[in-house]
């Protein structure tokens, strides 16, 4: 199954929101940022490609570093955003699945929380290794799935229970790539050695209220299946969102945990 009735959805989710992506996703999403470029090695002259790079925070972060950065989106809106805010760096609009890059080009490739949001990780996987340097390093952020998010156990589970989810187009698990063991089997079945892997402790933050907006302009992939949902149905789902996240309510604002996996490896030989 190809899922491109998801990919579509997907990329115009993300057009849709890319004029407020660093005022939603990105307050949550840039966190990782500093631990993908370590992880990448960046280094002044190194080839870096940022994959599904939204507003090209890590690009321009890397290209700061002195590297050649670029960036690659599959949302025209993103990459308009992207090359707005980072002149200096090259973005063009593409499918993760198939990397419009030549073979053996990179030292490092980027990808802060995009395989949630392909229709095939395997795919995005191999494209990535095509593109590396033998040799070269490929660096993932990912969310942690529930039961280990407070956040996703909230809203997802939720969903699952109140929502009328055969509304919504087929799409791969969200969350079959959340734990370090599957992150490493299909890392390592793409053509990529050893994988390393550790915790972010991020947080996703919503004034009292205000969450089910925040979170709704946050989540491209929870926003397909929220827009298709009734008024009714919506009500319920977010008076039962409010009542679950009391406890995470601090000084008027809801701090929730959401945490996410820093993973990296290189490609084989």
């Amino acid at each position: 199954m190809t899922f491109e009735a998801f990919k579509s959805a997907e990329k115009e989710g993300w057009d849709a929101r890319a004029a407020a992506y660093d005022k939603f996703t990105g307050r949550v999403t840039t966190g990782a940022i500093p631990t993908l470029l370590a992880m990448a090695e960046t280094a002044p002259g190194n080839r870096i490609l940022d994959l599904c790079c939204g507003t090209g925070r890590a690009a321009g972060a890397a290209s700061a570093l002195g590297a050649i950065a670029e960036g690659l989106d599959v949302s025209p809106e993103m990459v308009r955003a992207a090359k707005a805010a980072f002149p200096a760096v090259s973005f063009s609009v593409g499918d993760a699945e198939t990397i419009p890059k030549d073979d053996d080009l990179y030292d490092a490739v980027i990808c802060s929380f995009g395989v949630m949001h392909v229709g095939s990780p395997e795919a995005m996987f191999k494209e990535i290794a095509r593109v590396l340097k033998p040799g070269g390093r490929v660096a993932l952020s990912h969310w942690v799935g529930p039961p280990d998010s407070p956040l996703f156990r909230i809203v997802f589970g939720t969903m699952q229970r109140l929502a009328d989810m055969s509304v919504v187009p087929p799409s791969p698990p969200p969350f079959a790539l959340s734990s370090e063991d599957a992150m490493r089997e299909a890392l390592q079945s793409s053509g990529f050695g050893e994988v390393s892997c550790s915790l972010l402790p991020l947080v996703f933050k919503a004034p009292q209220g205000k969450f089910a907006e925040h979170f709704r302009a946050f989540a491209a992939r929870a926003a397909v299946i929220l827009d298709k949902q009734t008024d009714d149905t919506l009500n319920e789902i977010y008076a039962a969102w409010e009542n679950q996240l009391e406890s995470f309510l601090v000084e008027g604002e809801y701090r929730v945990p959401m945490p996410a996996l820093a993973v990296t490896s290189t490609r084989r030989e």
